[in-house]
C-alpha cells in the first residue's frame, strides 16, 4: 500500500441522537494492482490489531453507517426490543434534537434582527433545514447482520471450543421444517451432538436421516484431538446402541474412540409405548408417569435440603409453628424438585 491522495468520499453515520461524518485522510492504493482501497473498507480492518479495530466507531453499509452506541441496543433482541423499535426510537431522538437545534437558531435569528435595526443593510436569514428521516428499520437489520458477521470468526471459536465428557446425538424434522424461503425443501433431517449441559458441538442438515453423519462424527473428533482434550466417556443415542458383531455402529462413526454407547433414556421409554394402541388413551399419561418413576430416583440428599428449605419458610409465614410430613411434601411443587435435582 502507498499513498495515493485524499480520499474523497465522506461517509455519514447515524448516532443515538445526531448525526456525524467520517473523513478519510488517506487514500491508500495497492502497491502490485494500483486499485485503490477505501481506508475503512473490512478488508483494511481486518488487518488492524483487536485494540486499533475496536477504536473505529461505526458499523458500514453500502450508503450510510450506524454508530456503535446504537449497535449495542440491538444486541439484547427481546419480544419489545425490535428493530422498528429501535428505529423508532432513535428517529424520536432526532427529532427531538432537530428542534432543539432549530429553537436555538431561530432565537439567534431574532436576535440578529434586532442587532440589525442599527445598520443599513437588511438581514437575510435562511430558513433551518428540515428534518432527515432516519432509514427503516430493515435497513437497521442490515447493519446488524453486518456487526455479526464481522465477529464470524470468533463465534466460531467459541462454538468450536466447546467439550463434554458426555455426548448426546439425535436427529429431528422439527428444525428443518421452520426453514423458509428458497432453502424450505433442501434438508429433511438435522442430526445434532450436544454435550450434558446442553450444549450443541455439531450439527448438520441432511436430506435424509443417517446422511452425513460420518463427517459430523469425524469433525468431533478432530476437534477434541487439536484441543488435547480426552475422549468422551459415554454417549447416548436414540438408536443402534447395540450390535451383535460387538461393535456399535455408531463406535464406527466416532473412530478410534471407545467410549461406551447408550441408549437414551427417553427412547428407551419409546420402547415400552411401542406396546400400546394409541397415546390418546386416558390413561396414557398415568402410565408413562409411573414408568418414569419406576426409572428415575430422587436424590435423597437434595430432597432432605429442599425439606428443610421449605419448612423454614413455612414456619416464616406460620408464626414459627412446624408443618406436618404431609402439609410439607404438598408444599413442595414439581418444578422446584426439578430445579433442585438440575442445582
Amino acid at each position: 500500500m502507498h499513498h495515493s491522495g485524499i480520499y474523497p468520499k465522506v461517509r455519514e453515520v447515524i448516532d443515538v441522537d445526531t448525526r456525524y461524518y467520517l473523513v478519510g485522510g488517506d487514500y491508500p492504493r495497492c502497491s502490485k494492482c494500483m486499485l485503490p482501497v477505501c481506508p475503512w473498507s473490512q478488508e483494511i480492518l481486518a488487518q488492524l490489531d483487536v485494540a486499533h479495530r475496536s477504536l473505529f466507531p461505526a458499523v458500514l453499509t453500502t450508503q450510510l453507517a450506524l454508530d456503535r452506541k446504537c449497535m449495542t441496543f440491538l444486541k439484547p433482541r427481546t419480544s419489545g426490543n425490535s428493530s422498528s423499535y429501535l428505529q423508532s426510537a432513535v428517529e424520536e431522538a432526532h427529532s427531538e434534537e432537530w428542534a432543539r437545534q432549530t429553537i436555538r437558531y431561530l432565537s439567534d435569528c431574532e436576535l440578529h434582527l434586532k442587532m440589525a435595526t442599527f445598520v443599513s443593510s437588511a438581514a437575510v436569514h435562511l430558513p433551518p433545514p428540515p428534518f432527515r428521516p432516519l432509514p427503516l428499520a430493515q435497513w437497521f437489520e442490515t447493519v446488524h447482520s453486518n456487526d455479526i458477521l464481522s465477529h464470524l470468526e470468533e463465534m466460531k471459536g467459541v462454538i468450536t471450543s466447546t467439550y463434554g465428557r458426555i455426548l448426546k446425538m439425535d436427529s429431528t424434522k422439527k428444525i428443518t421444517k421452520k426453514l423458509a424461503g428458497s432453502i424450505g425443501d433442501t434438508a429433511a433431517w438435522m442430526s445434532n451432538i450436544g454435550n450434558e449441559l446442553g450444549q450443541v458441538l455439531n450439527s448438520v442438515l441432511t436430506t435424509g436421516e443417517g446422511a452425513g453423519l460420518e463427517e459430523l462424527c469425524q469433525g468431533i473428533v478432530t476437534r477434541y484431538e487439536n484441543a488435547g482434550q480426552a475422549e468422551p466417556e459415554a454417549i447416548y443415542v436414540d438408536r443402534d446402541c447395540c450390535s451383535q458383531s460387538g461393535v456399535s455402529s455408531v463406535l464406527r462413526l466416532f473412530r478410534p474412540w471407545k467410549f461406551v454407547v447408550r441408549l437414551d433414556v427417553f427412547h428407551f421409554m419409546r420402547r415400552f409405548n411401542c406396546g400400546l394402541t394409541t397415546e390418546h388413551h386416558p390413561l396414557y399419561g398415568t402410565f408413562c408417569s409411573k414408568l418414569s418413576a419406576c426409572i428415575f430416583e430422587w436424590d435423597q440428599e437434595d430432597v432432605q435440603r429442599l425439606k428443610e428449605a421449605k419448612k423454614g419458610e413455612w414456619k416464616s409465614s406460620h408464626g414459627g409453628n412446624a408443618p406436618t410430613e404431609a402439609l410439607l411434601l404438598a408444599s413442595i411443587s414439581t418444578g422446584e424438585m426439578w430445579r433442585k435435582s438440575g442445582s
